[in-house]
């Protein structure tokens, strides 16, 4: 993948994590109390399906007969070698690709230790009758790991919450479990590996383990409708504030008992209206998805500031252009296609609008693949036509633009000549 490939992902992926948690973030608590805590805590589904989505291609230009475009004559771009351009051409691209990839790996490495330091604190584990396991270092109930999660307490744990208490904490385990709730954490700390420049996802992050844990206190009550008081009771005793644990799920946090415990106090919906809250979270998430596919910006179109480069003036001394647009100034020819000799050529189709100005650029084809496409489309989105005129008005109109691109060596000097 170019880098320009990973910066425009980069860029779009952004906007779309920021706008999907803005989204949930606005809706969790009217979600809540419409539907239940466990039609919230599914309307975070939206944030990774839109980072998802922010990596499918654009759809094509809207042209009901794509073959029907308008062909302009095309732009010619020609460069003669004059040996090795001098220096090693520094593009803002690159540099801001691996400075976004070390993020990222700096981030997983970063969760990863707090998972092993997590891991290790724990000591030796046995495991129990009832499937949970048991050790020394267990400081309160947990549930551990994401392919193979595991519940861990505490060796007196039935001693010291007795015995009903025990089954309801336990009960909450193993809801977490069955829900796939440490898989969910494991996606949510890709996400902010991914994100990790993202302040508004470090923030959200302590609102999704909130609203994970009220569906699983939840899913207990319902289970358990008569037990609100002993829940409630079991959350009291347990306030240890447990060291963060990236993919597993712990007890409780001191920091969200109140809400919690309230929640307990609180009517849960009917069946039938949980069904339909599900039912709109579904129709938000697939809409909000499809939106934002079919109107993020075309994978071709460049940021202008990442697309600078450095200008080479023999491209500009030996260009030619077409003459029959009213504004068409060359493109720059990229001084790592200079350096390589390269030549080639670019194919675009380019919304004109009704004032001649370009609308929208999408590279249809391109040789070499991506050494040239940069170059073309900065150039293109500056550039001015003539616009399509029908019943005697100005209308918008795709036109089909070919640029070539021609690297002619210099000529040797003959030895005792000059």
């Amino acid at each position: 993948m170019s880098a320009e490939a990973l910066l425009r992902w980069m860029i779009d992926g952004t906007l779309a994590a920021s706008i999907a948690t803005a989204i949930v973030l606005a809706l969790r608590i009217p979600l809540r109390r419409a539907f239940g805590p466990q039609v919230a805590y599914a309307a975070w589904a939206l944030v990774p399906v839109a980072l998802l989505v922010a990596m499918l291609p654009r759809p094509g230009a809207p042209a009901l007969a794509p073959d029907l475009l308008a062909m302009h004559p095309g732009v010619l771009v020609a460069a003669a070698g004059e040996g090795a351009v001098a220096g090693a051409i520094f593009d803002i691209r690159h540099a801001v690709a691996a400075i976004w990839l070390l993020g990222i790996l700096a981030s997983a490495i970063w969760f990863g230790s707090k998972q092993r330091r997590f891991v290790a604190s724990l000591g030796r584990l046995h495991r129990g009758a009832d499937g949970a396991w048991r050790g020394k270092g267990v400081a309160s109930p947990a549930v551990v790991g994401a392919l193979r999660p595991r519940i861990v307490l505490p060796v007196d744990f039935e001693a010291r919450f007795g015995r009903e208490d025990a089954t309801l904490v336990l009960a909450h385990e193993r809801a977490h479990v069955a829900r796939g709730d440490t898989r969910a954490n494991l996606v949510a700390v890709a996400v902010r590996c991914l994100q990790w420049f993202n302040p508004l996802l470090h923030i959200a992050a302590r609102s999704f383990r909130l609203d994970q844990e009220l569906a699983c206190d939840a899913a207990v009550v319902a289970r358990h409708p008569h037990a609100r008081r002993r829940y409630a009771g079991a959350m009291l005793n347990v306030q240890l504030a447990v060291p963060g644990l990236p993919v597993g799920c712990h007890w409780q946090s001191s920091q969200s008992l109140k809400e919690r415990i309230l929640m307990l106090k609180q009517s849960q919906p009917a069946a039938c209206r949980r069904r339909a809250g599900a039912l709109a979270v579904c129709v938000l998430v697939s809409v909000t998805s499809y939106t934002a596919w079919a109107f993020r910006p075309a994978d071709t179109a460049v940021t202008p500031v990442l697309a600078a480069q450095a200008t080479a003036p023999a491209a500009h001394r030996d260009a030619s252009v077409d003459v029959q647009s009213r504004q068409l100034a060359p493109p720059r020819y990229p001084a790592s296609a200079m350096e390589s000799g390269l030549s080639g050529k670019v194919v675009m189709r380019i919304l004109v609008g009704v004032d001649g100005s370009v609308r929208d650029v999408v590279v249809e084809d391109s040789q070499p693949a991506g050494v040239f496409d940069a170059s073309a489309v900065e150039a293109a989105r500056g550039w001015q036509f003539e616009p399509a005129i029908e019943d005697g008005q100005a209308v918008e109109g795709w036109i089909r633009v070919p640029i070539e691109y021609e690297y002619e060596p210099k000529a040797e000097q003959p030895a005792g000549e000059g």
